[in-house]
């Protein structure tokens, strides 16, 4: 579990610079973080917060897709960015919440004697 936490971060840090396909590759980050429990607990909450910060600051090719969309349909822009919000946003958050619940069932499953190891 701590390698997806780690090979979701590293894909966190690219799809900052990767740029039109980036933010969609944030999804398949938010996939990877999400079963990252255990000792890869760390790993995924990073990426998950990459992938926040991407998201919302960080990607500029994202909303000049939405900006153009909103300018070709003319005038319906904001449920355009209501949309990507739900969908790239929602999915991290919805990460978020399985990272929890992976990582407690795991929590349930460690014996005494293996957490202490």
């Amino acid at each position: 579990m701590k390698a997806l936490g780690i090979i979701a971060m590293i894909f966190a840090i690219i799809s900052i610079f990767v740029p039109v396909v980036g933010p969609y590759l944030t999804i398949l980050c938010a996939l990877l973080a999400a079963f990252a429990g255990g000792p890869g607990l760390t790993f995924g909450a990073v990426a998950i917060g990459v992938n926040l910060l991407n998201v919302s600051f960080l990607s500029p090719s994202l909303w000049l897709m939405a900006g153009a969309a909103a300018a070709e349909t003319q005038g319906s822009g904001s449920d355009i960015l209501l949309g990507m919000g739900v969908m790239f946003i929602g999915v991290q958050i919805v990460a978020a919440i399985v990272l929890m619940i992976v990582h407690s069932a795991w929590k349930k499953r460690q014996t005494p004697a293996q957490a202490q190891a």
